[in-house]
């Protein structure tokens, strides 16, 4: 995997819409992979927040019948935050605040998510 490339396009998706805070990549139990953030509290925070409502996501979708997970969206009063699978256990985890328009952030993430697709499914030797 070439986490340098994937942190390039974390940071390109973060600048690309005023508002994103941070960008992550995550692992379903909680790891962070690549991110924008410093190593450290915060990150280990926003990586274990995501991991619960990851799982919580993925049985909802497997309950009720939906098909595949495509993304997980939570909604605060100060901010939201988006999940989207990457590869098998990785997801996409962008962090917004509130005054952000959903739908943009969506698109970025589609935008993006073939370009980090590629790095990990490369990673996995799936390529």
């Amino acid at each position: 995997m070439d986490s340098l490339k994937a942190r390039e396009i974390l940071v390109k998706l973060k600048e690309s819409v005023s508002g994103i805070r941070e960008a992550l990549i995550i692992t379903e139990d909680g790891f962070p992979v690549v991110s924008t953030l410093e190593a450290g509290e915060t990150e280990v925070r926003y990586t274990a927040g995501g991991a619960i409502i990851c799982d919580a996501g993925q049985r909802g979708v497997r309950e009720l019948d939906l098909g595949l997970l495509e993304a997980v969206v939570t909604v605060g009063s100060e901010g939201y935050f988006v999940l989207s699978p990457v590869s098998d256990g990785m997801f996409l985890m962008i962090i917004a605040s509130h005054n952000v328009a959903l739908g943009m952030v969506l698109l970025k993430l589609k935008k993006s998510l073939p370009l980090l697709k590629s790095i990990f499914i490369e990673r996995q030797g799936l390529k």
